[in-house]
C-alpha cells in the first residue's frame, strides 16, 4: 500500500539560505544593534559569492566574484573597515556586475554593523535602484532600509519600507518578518488601521511557534489600541 504523501506547508517552501542569513542579520541588528558574530557574516558572504558565480558566466562577473571573496576574507578576520574599503573598490571597478550588486548589499549591512545608518541607508537605496532586478534581494534591501529608518526614529517611513519588502518577497519567512516589522512600527505611530491591514496578510494558521507568538502579541496590541 502506498503511504500517504506528507503535506508540505507553505512555510516549508521557497526558502533561500542567503536571504535567511540576511534576515537573521537584520533581525539581530534591530534587536541588539550589533552583528551576532563576524563568523555568521562571513558565512553569508560565502553564500552570496556562490550564488553570484553560479548565476553569471561572464568573465567580468567571475573576476568581480573573486574580489568579493577577498573582501569576505577581511570580514572573516573581523576587519570590517578593510572590508568596507574593498567592497567600495569592487563596486567602483565593476559597476553593473552581479557581484557589485551583492557587494552593495553587503556594504550596507557592514555599515549597519557599525551603527552607521546613514551610509547603510545610502547603499540599501543604491542596491534597490541600481541592481534591483531580483525580488528576493530587493525585499532584503527594503527590510534593511526599514531597519535603518526605525533605528533613527522614522517609524512611519520604516513601516512603509517594511511593507514594501513584504510585498516584494517571494519567500514566506522574509515576507512574514517584513510584515511583522511593518505592523510593529505602524503600532508605534498609532496607525492602527495599517497595522491591522498588514497583520491580515499573515496567515496565522500557518505560522510556527515563534512567529505565532509574535503575531499574537502584535494582534493583541492592535485590539487594545482599537478599544
Amino acid at each position: 500500500m502506498l503511504k500517504p504523501k506528507k503535506k508540505i506547508l507553505k512555510k516549508e517552501i521557497k526558502k533561500d539560505p542567503v536571504l535567511e542569513k540576511i534576515s537573521q542579520v537584520e533581525h539581530y541588528v534591530r534587536d541588539k544593534g550589533k552583528f551576532l558574530s563576524y563568523v555568521l557574516l562571513a558565512a553569508l558572504v560565502i553564500l552570496v559569492l556562490s550564488i553570484a558565480m553560479i548565476r553569471s558566466k561572464s568573465k567580468a562577473n567571475q573576476e568581480a566574484a573573486g574580489e568579493l571573496g577577498i573582501a569576505e576574507m577581511a570580514l572573516a578576520v573581523g576587519d570590517v573597515e578593510n572590508a568596507i574599503v574593498q567592497f567600495e573598490a569592487l563596486i567602483d571597478k565593476n559597476p553593473g556586475t552581479k557581484s557589485a550588486g551583492m557587494a552593495t548589499l553587503m556594504l550596507a549591512s557592514s555599515y549597519m554593523s557599525k551603527d552607521d545608518f546613514e551610509n547603510a541607508e545610502i547603499n540599501y537605496r543604491k542596491y534597490i535602484y541600481d541592481y534591483g532586478d531580483d525580488d528576493m534581494f530587493v525585499a532584503a534591501a527594503y527590510n534593511g532600509l526599514g531597519v535603518c529608518l526605525e533605528r533613527i526614529g522614522e517609524q512611519q517611513q520604516a513601516a512603509e519600507y517594511f511593507e514594501i519588502g513584504g510585498k516584494k518577497s517571494p519567500y514566506v519567512f522574509l515576507k512574514y518578518e517584513c510584515y511583522f516589522n511593518a505592523a510593529r512600527n505602524y503600532i508605534s505611530v498609532k496607525n492602527i488601521e495599517k497595522a491591522e491591514s498588514v497583520l491580515k496578510k499573515i496567515p496565522a494558521e500557518e505560522l510556527d511557534a515563534k512567529y505565532k507568538t509574535d503575531y499574537d502579541v502584535l494582534n493583541a496590541k492592535v485590539k487594545v489600541l482599537k478599544g
